[in-house]
Formats: structure tokens, sequence, C-alpha cells
């Protein structure tokens, strides 16, 4: 088995454990029936909703992007996905022996792709008077690769055979990220307007995250120089780099391993601040019940704040290696077949160290939340007509840690307690401009930020799906009992 491919397998295996969620569910958290959902970009953005009481009771998000592999859009059909037995069209590579669904950019970009999903369950927010409060939880697997170089994607994905890149010796430097990780979380969160007055409001909140490690692994790499001299063989003159691995896996076995459920754990935290602009002077009301509470409208809104900043240090049937500037003379390398994951691990130290021992680094590490910095700026246009510019910017804590990627968004959107339409122009990864669409009716949103992925429109290179179903009763009103409204009745609208 091919090494390259081998490592490749090893960051994709935790991305097949739910299937293949939008990056943010831009249709879901933004907006001021955003309610709990927004907590996934800022925590002190509960105070924004029109809502007084939310009931989460399902969400799920589908993301996969990648910039390196694509499928023909002649040859795509989304409704092919649905279809059983059905055949995708192949093609042979110029180089290889194998029949491929998809085809490969041939340019020198770096190569980068990210895959999450996201289950919200259960979950519930109340907002009392300056103070809101919020319990959420949530499955996310996410798997990143990040600044791939495009020869060793090539290496990866056609084989050692690829002719055009034998006897170059290449020098990759810097560092190359695969990472995977998947984990249950469980979340309450604060959020208090600290300051009203004027026309001027302030709110600061915070979520804290139980995190139960399902499984992890990621390599990172520092340093790789090496040649390619043919197709069996591998030339590496020098490699600094780690990986560490705790999988639901028997690795001596290659058979499931479930005991214990969760690898390990951890605790995860997000922060974040927000400014109002009030359309009219804030007036101190005392109320004498919950949906007795009014809403202000607003001029617009500014916040920021600092998400999934956390880690899961797993130590349950985890392992850690570390190649330390070592070379090695890879022969024969597609003669070789590995049965376990340890026959795997065993070879890779021996390679570069002469023994079976040498590289193994411990047994438990740390790898970090996609951490990232969150900017919103929401605008009201008039009635129900709002225009919000958001950014997310993704950055890595530590070498060991799933990295997600920067999106900036526009997004104009039509919204009354009944309906909702949202339209976000995003640029994703500061490559890829995308359009996306998402509705509500009543309680239930459904949406994507990347239309194209359900249409043949151009070449299929990800999919982003998502949908939220909650219940919510609305700040003002106290006549309508029940959740089967999903709310009372629409606040009163004011033109400014």
């Amino acid at each position: 088995m091919n090494i390259s491919r081998v490592a490749a397998l090893f960051v994709f295996v935790l991305s097949i454990n739910v299937s293949v969620s939008a990056q943010d569910m831009t249709g879901v958290t933004l907006g001021n029936y955003a309610g709990i959902n927004g907590l996934q970009l800022n925590p002190s953005s509960l105070h924004n909703s029109k809502s007084y009481l939310e009931v989460q009771l399902l969400g799920l998000d589908i993301f996969v992007q990648n910039n390196y592999l694509y499928m023909k859009k002649s040859e795509y059909r989304f409704g092919n996905f649905f279809k059983s037995g059905y055949q995708w069209p192949t093609h042979a590579e110029e180089y290889g022996t194998e029949q491929r669904i998809f085809y490969h950019y041939p340019n020198k970009r770096l190569k980068n792709a990210f895959v999450q999903t996201r289950i919200n369950g259960p979950g519930a927010m109340l907002i009392w008077g300056h103070h809101a409060f919020a319990l959420t939880t949530a499955e996310r697997t996410v798997v990143s690769l990040n600044n791939v170089p495009y020869e060793m994607a090539n290496f990866i994905y056609l084989g050692l055979n690829y002719r055009p890149q034998h006897n170059i010796n290449y020098v990759d430097n810097g560092p190359i990220r695969g990472s995977g990780m998947s984990w249950a979380e469980i979340g309450v969160s604060y959020s208090n307007t600290f300051y009203a007055r004027g026309f001027d409001v302030f709110s600061a909140g915070i979520s804290v995250k139980r995190l139960l490690g399902l499984g992890g692994i990621y390599l990172n790499a520092r340093q790789l120089d090496y040649i390619v001299p043919n197709d069996s063989a591998v030339v590496v003159k020098n490699m600094d780099a780690e990986m560490g691995l705790s999988l639901p896996m028997n690795y001596t076995e290659n058979t499931a391993n479930t005991s214990p459920l969760f690898k390990g754990g951890g605790f995860g935290v997000d922060l974040g601040v927000t400014y109002t602009r009030l359309a009219r002077y804030h007036q101190e009301e005392y109320f004498n019940s919950l949906c007795a509470q009014p809403y202000e409208d607003y001029i617009y809104r500014i916040g920021v704040a600092l998400i999934d900043i956390g880690g899961i240090n797993f130590n349950h049937n985890a392992s850690k290696l570390r190649i330390d500037n070592r070379s090695a003379n890879w022969e024969n390398v597609t003669n070789m077949k590995f049965g376990t994951i340890h026959q795997f691990l065993d070879t890779l130290s021996y390679k570069f160290y002469g023994d079976t021992t040498s590289a193994w680094a411990g047994d438990k590490f740390t790898l970090w939340l996609p951490a990232a910095f969150s900017a919103q700026f929401d605008y009201h246009i008039r009635d129900s007509w709002y225009i919000n510019a958001s950014l997310v910017y993704g950055f890595p804590i530590a070498k060991a840690a799933v990295m997600r990627p920067a999106e900036l968004s526009i997004t104009p959107r039509y919204e009354t307690r009944w309906f909702e339409a949202s339209m976000p122009v995003s640029l994703y990864n500061w490559q890829l401009t995308r359009v996306g669409l998402a509705v509500r009716i009543y309680c239930l949103t459904v949406g994507t930020d990347k239309l194209g992925g359900f249409f043949h429109l151009n070449d299929f290179t990800g999919l982003d799906v998502y949908f939220s179903l909650k219940l919510f009763f609305n700040k003002g009103n106290c006549r309508i009992k029940g959740p089967e409204n999903c709310g009372g009745v629409e606040p009163k609208k004011s033109k400014h």
C-alpha cells in the first residue's frame, strides 16, 4: 500500500463517521430569530433575539469543500445521489491504471479541504431582562487539510506512477496540516446587557462547553525533502513531522473498539461582545412576566467574538509519533502490505530510526478545536429588510489543531415572525465566491451557502446544506399560549 495514501486515509477516517456541517449555517445563525443558533458565531448575540424563549428540537449541518478534486458539470446531477445503484461516470488518467470519478486541478496552488458535520441536539434559550441563558447539545465532526503541496496531492491521488513528477527533488516547508476530530459537546451560555443608556446598548456573553472526544487524528509536517525516482520508491532526504491518533479501532486487529466510547475529554470556550445602536431612546421597563419583555428596535449592531477556544486531551487508545529531521529510503513501496495500523506505525519508526520504538512519543495528545475570530455587522434598512456582513477567520492554536477556513459574507434578508428569506454571498477561504439561499417558514429553516452544489452550472467541488427546527415565543406578547404558533405576535415595526 502506498505510504502517502495510508497517511491520507488516516486523516479521512473521521470524515465518514457521521457522513459528510455548512461551515457557519448563515441562514440560521444571523438575524433576530437566530436565537440559540446565534451562539455558534457569538455568545453575546442571545440578546439580539425577538424571542424571550426558544426550544431547539433538532439541527443538521453538512459541509464539504476542496480545491483539488472536482466532478465535471456535464457529469454531475445532485439527484443522482438518491438513485439506488447509480454508477457515476468514470475516466482514465494518463499515467494511472484506475478508473476515477473525480478529475483534479493541475495548477500549483496549495491544496485545502474542509469537511464538517454538525448535529444540534435538544437545547433551550431564555432571556430574563438583562440576563440571557442557554443550554446546548451537539455532535460535531471536522476534517481539515491545509497547505498540501500540489505534487504531494498528485502522488496521493494518482499514485507514485505519476511520471511527470519523477526524479524531482521536492522541498516542502510547512506547516502541512491534516487533522480530523469527532466529539460530543454540552454547553451552557450566559449573556448580560451590562450597559444600556440613551441609544447605546452593550452586551457580553460566554459559552463553556464540555467536550467528549469520540476520536481524533492529526499530522503536522514542518519540512519534507524527498524524491520519487520511479513508481515503487521514495527517497526521503529529510522529514520533520509528528502525528497522533486516537481512533475507535483496535490497531492490531483493525476491528471496532468502542470501549470506552469517549477516547478523551476537554473544554471549549466562546467569548463575545455586541454593541447595538437603538432606533429609539432606551427606557428601562419593568415587567411582571417573561413574555411581557419589550423588544427594542435598532439601527445597527456590531459584534465580535472568539469561538471554539479549547481542545480535547485524547488519552485512550492514543499514540503519538515524532520524526525528528530523519531520512529514509523506501524501496518497493507499492509491494508493501500493511495488515494493521500497528504494522504501519512500527514500519514508519523502523524506516526512519532502525527500530520500532524510537518514533513513539507518548500515549496521549491534545487536539485543539477549529478556533476562529468572528465579527458581525447587522443593519436594519427599514421595516422587515436587513443586511448583514460577517467574517469568520480561523487560526490554529497549536500544531495539533483542526483548522477552520476563512469566510467573508454579505447577507441581505427579509424577516418576519412567520417567514424569513436570506441570500448570502460569501468569499470562501479568500478564493471561492459562493451564493446561497435560506428560507424559514414558522419554526423550520432550510438553507445552503452554496446553491451551485445542487445544480450543474459549475464543476462540482463541494456541497453545503443545513436545517433547523425549533419553537420560539416572541417578546411583548402574553396572549397566545402554547408552542403551536412558534411564537407570539410580531413586534411593532419602526422606521428610521
